[in-house]
């Protein structure tokens, strides 16, 4: 639906149509209702009319060459700024349409018009013709200059000014002509700058579509899929998704209407510029129901649109339906079950004071993901807050066995706090230094730690009792009653007291 390049489609579908009123010369055709402003009307001279009647078993043998060779040299012999020369060009240029040849029949063709602007030889209806036709074959060029701007951009200047002075002269503008003009003020703000394109040519753009929504009862989806391209380059996604409402009104079996309708209604909700709190709550409330009308239709049903789903109702604070939602969707395949997703879900029912259904969340995970650690390291850090350090502790070391952590350092801290806090002082020490080898400039909390748990580990070991002296080995001799060395045996805990 977005309009991404320099032209909107269906856009030459009048160049065939408008070929058609150059297949004969107009001295062949049908007289024209119009008159030259009262004067009276120019006549072929001989000379050039009877070589002109040539031309029609060439034309129908499609002889291009030979029709090509007779007409160009009736125009050499003709008077250059004559009526001859005006409807000989013409003939010219019908000649190389009939052929294919677009490029080559613009300068025959504006010959033609030039002479006949300063005799005024044409009617209104052949005036209206070729501005037209010229504004078309210019544009056809323009996008045939994809990789050289400065031509792409000469050409549009030319279709665009063709095209307006057809504004001035033509009797009844269409709704397609109008539209067609639009298109044209869009492309050559693109084409200029495709990276920044126009502002002014694009509102300019903007107001004519708004003009040519106004010429019918019941507008083509069309005109507002083109109003909305301009409204997307200006980003007022505000007015681009009542555009979209009205759309999805008239036709709500277009699958990519819900999706940018949707990807609108995000956008307003993010702009980093309104930092109001009830109006970014109500547009993710109307991307939420945009999201459910269209599944409801059978739309926006993939695992990304689920996900969306679940974002925007946690992103309200409405975390029990959103864990709900995630739920669900991990569990029916709806929503990517991949690691951060059941983390997401945990934390949902953390934030409706769920933490028992969370662990359980996370012990589900886990089993899914058995070589990962940071589930086991999350249900370790509920279990803290819970005021279980001896589950927390027992977890967090599980989490160090399988691995896969995004930070370890902070795990090997986690341990290191809670076995302190459970007086196991001699893995909290184990724990701290291999967190601080691990970090590539302790803090202070690490520091910290540290000195705690070996002060700790200090007067755990002063209250320890004395290990008594190992007995004798078997097939010694004690020492006889009175030996001096049985007196030093005996008082030798003495001393050490």
């Amino acid at each position: 639906m977005r309009l991404n390049s320099h032209r909107p489609a269906a856009l030459f579908l009048g160049i065939a149509a408008a070929a058609l009123l150059f297949v004969l010369p107009a001295a062949l055709r049908a007289d024209d209702d119009s008159s030259t402003s009262g004067k009276d009307t120019p006549t072929l001279s001989d000379a050039a009319g009877d070589g002109l009647a040539k031309l029609e078993p060439l034309l129908t043998a499609k002889d291009w060459t030979g029709a090509i060779t007779l007409v160009d040299g009736l125009i050499q012999a003709a008077p250059a700024d004559s009526y001859d020369a005006t409807i000989l060009n013409r003939t010219m240029a019908q000649i190389l349409t009939q052929k294919g040849d677009y490029p080559a029949a613009i300068e025959p063709l504006e010959k033609s018009l030039a002479i006949s602007d300063r005799h005024h030889f044409f009617t209104v209806r052949e005036e209206t013709d070729i501005l037209y036709f010229l504004s078309q074959l210019y544009y056809q060029q323009a996008d045939s200059f994809k990789n050289d701007r400065e031509a792409e951009v000469a050409a549009y200047a030319k279709a665009i000014g063709y095209i307006e002075r057809w504004f001035t002269v033509a009797p009844k503008p269409t709704e397609d002509n109008s539209l067609y003009y639009a298109q044209l003020l869009y492309a050559d703000a693109v084409a200029k700058d495709p990276s920044h394109p126009d502002a002014a040519l694009i509102k300019k753009a903007q107001d004519q579509v708004e003009k040519t929504l106004e010429m019918s009862v019941h507008p083509k989806d069309s005109l507002y899929i083109f109003l909305l391209a301009t409204l997307q380059q200006e980003l007022n996604y505000a007015r681009a998704a009542e555009v979209l409402e009205l759309l999805l009104s008239h036709n709500p079996n277009s699958r990519s209407y819900w999706q940018d309708l949707d990807m609108f209604y995000m956008a307003l909700a993010q702009d980093p510029k309104d930092k109001d709190e009830r109006k970014i709550r109500m547009y993710n409330i109307r991307a939420i129901n945009t999201i459910e009308r269209a599944q409801a239709l059978g739309f926006m049903k993939t695992t990304r649109d689920n996900y969306t789903l679940f974002t925007l109702y946690y992103n309200i604070g409405q975390y029990g339906m959103a864990a709900d939602l995630l739920y669900a969707g991990l569990k029916g395949g709806t929503i990517d079950s991949d690691l951060q997703n059941w983390l997401l879900l945990a934390a949902s029912y953390q934030q409706i004071s769920q933490d028992f259904t969370a662990i359980e969340v996370l012990k589900e995970a886990a089993n899914r993901f058995p070589k990962n650690g940071e589930l086991e390291f999350k249900i370790a850090q509920i279990y803290q807050q819970l005021d279980n350090n001896q589950e927390a502790f027992n977890h967090a070391k599980v989490a160090l066995e399988k691995g896969g952590l995004a930070k370890i350092q902070q795990t090997y801290m986690f341990v290191a706090y809670v076995a302190y806090e459970l007086a196991q002082y001699d893995d909290a020490d184990v724990a701290i230094n291999k967190a601080i080898q691990l970090m590539a400039k302790p803090d202070h909390q690490a520091i910290g730690l540290r000195s705690a748990i070996e002060e700790a580990i200090k007067e755990r070991d002063a209250k320890k009792p004395d290990v008594p002296p190992a007995p004798a080995a078997a097939g010694g001799s004690a020492p006889a009653a009175g030996d001096p060395g049985a007196t030093t045996a005996a008082t030798t805990p003495d001393k050490a007291q």
